[in-house]
């Protein structure tokens, strides 16, 4: 109420990269342990190289700024009686 739309279109992407980078730092964190503890287990040569690390950081801000298109259609239609 009051806001147009391309400030809630704003700060959903926003959020949504925050979120990404919230759950990739733990995810790369326990992926880099599973390869080693995988390497040490099997003895073959499993490493977790940047190029794996930054196309999976990509496509999670990519996952994420489209689940927040999909919302953003879904606040656009909604109407502000009913959300309160």
């Amino acid at each position: 109420m009051g806001y147009r739309d391309l400030y809630f279109v704003g700060v959903i992407l926003q959020e949504a990269v925050i979120l990404a980078f919230l759950g990739y730092l733990p995810g790369v964190f326990i992926s880099i342990s599973l390869y080693s503890l995988t390497a040490g287990a099997t003895s073959l040569p499993m490493f977790m190289t940047a190029t794996k690390s930054i196309v999976v950081l990509v496509s999670t801000i990519i996952m994420c700024c489209v689940s927040g298109i999909i919302v953003m259609n879904k606040l656009k239609s909604a109407d502000p009686a009913d959300c309160f």
